[in-house]
C-alpha cells in the first residue's frame, strides 16, 4: 500500500530559524521535511524540531558543489568522500533514512572513471554498515550516474532519488524512472519550463510548483505507480526567481505560510493522480 505521506524540503526561500520552518511546514498540513546537510547544520536542532512537531525527517540532501572532484586525480576527491561519510553517519545518529547524494556537477565533462566509481563504492561501503541509504539523483553528467547505478548497484544502499525538474531541463525529458525506478528510494518533485534558451543552465531547474511549468504530471504518476512506489511524496520547492527568470513572479505576493499553503494544495493534487 502506498505510504501517503507528503513531504518538502525545509529551505523553500526564507530566512526563517529552523523550529518557525518546521512549525509552518506542519501547519501547512505537510507530514515530513528534509534539509540540507554542512558540517555546521544544527542536525540536532532540525531533529528535535521535527520530534516536537510530529514530521518526518524523510532525508539529509548531501553537498554537491565541488562533488565533481571524486572523479578527479588527487586529495581532494578523497576529502569529499569522508565529508559525504560525515554527513551518512549523522543520518544515521539521527535515525534518517536516505541521504541524497549528487553523482557529479557541471554540464562541460561527460568522461566518468573508475577513480570516481572506487570512491563512490567506498562511500556505498560505509553506508551499508550503517543502514543508511544513498540516494543518487539525475542531475546534469548523466554517465556519471550511469556509471554508479550500473557499477555499484550490488550494495544495499545504492538507490535512486528522481527529480523530476532535472529530468525535464538536465536529461532532456528523457525517461529517469525507466534506467532507475527499480532502485527507487525518494523524489524530488517539482516544475519548470525546460531548456529555455540555447543552452542548459542551472537557471532552468526552477523548482517551480507543480502544475505552473511543462511537467506532466499524470504521467509523472504513471511511472511513479508502474515502478509500485511506496514511500511518502516528497517535493522540493523554492518561491523565487532564478536569476534574470520570471517563473515565480506569481508567488512573489506570498508569505511563508501561503507559499507552503499553496505548495501543499498542489502536492494534494498530484497525490490524487496515483
Amino acid at each position: 500500500m502506498r505510504d501517503k505521506r507528503l513531504c518538502v524540503n525545509d529551505s523553500f526561500g526564507f530566512d526563517l530559524p529552523v523550529s518557525e520552518r518546521l512549525r509552518l511546514i506542519r501547519r501547512a498540513g505537510f507530514d515530513g521535511f528534509f534539509s540540507d546537510w554542512k558540517p555546521d547544520a544544527p542536525i540536532d536542532e532540525y531533529a528535535r524540531a521535527a520530534a516536537r512537531e510530529g514530521l518526518v525527517y524523510q532525508s539529509i540532501h548531501a553537498p554537491f558543489s565541488k562533488v565533481s572532484t571524486v572523479w578527479d586525480e588527487g586529495e581532494a576527491g578523497d576529502e569529499y568522500i569522508r565529508m559525504l561519510e560525515d554527513c551518512v553517519q549523522c543520518c544515521a545518529d539521527h535515525g534518517v533514512p536516505l541521504a541524497v547524494i549528487h553523482p557529479f556537477i557541471g554540464f562541460d565533462r561527460h568522461e566518468p572513471n573508475a577513480l570516481g566509481v572506487e570512491r563512490f563504492d567506498r562511500l556505498l561501503r560505509f553506508a551499508d554498515t550503517r543502514g543508511v541509504l544513498l540516494g543518487f539523483e539525475n542531475v546534469e553528467g548523466e554517465e556519471y550516474l550511469a556509471r554508479v547505478m550500473g557499477e555499484l548497484s550490488q550494495h544495499p544502499s545504492c538507490r535512486f532519488v528522481w527529480d523530476t525538474g532535472h529530468e525535464l531541463c538536465y536529461n532532456g525529458a528523457r525517461d529517469m524512472m525507466a534506467l532507475y525506478g527499480d532502485r527507487l528510494a525518494g523524489t524530488h518533485l517539482n516544475d519548470n519550463m525546460g531548456v529555455t534558451g540555447s543552452e542548459i543552465t542551472w537557471h532552468d531547474d526552477s523548482h517551480m510548483l507543480p502544475f505552473d511549468g511543462i511537467a506532466d504530471w499524470p504521467d509523472i504518476a504513471r511511472r511513479l505507480h508502474e515502478h509500485r512506489f511506496e514511500g511518502p511524496l516528497t517535493f522540493e520547492l523554492i518561491s523565487y526567481n532564478r536569476p534574470g527568470r520570471h517563473t515565480h513572479d506569481a508567488y512573489a505576493g506570498w508569505d511563508a505560510a501561503e507559499f507552503l499553503r499553496q505548495a501543499h494544495a498542489r502536492a494534494e493534487r498530484f497525490a490524487a493522480l496515483i
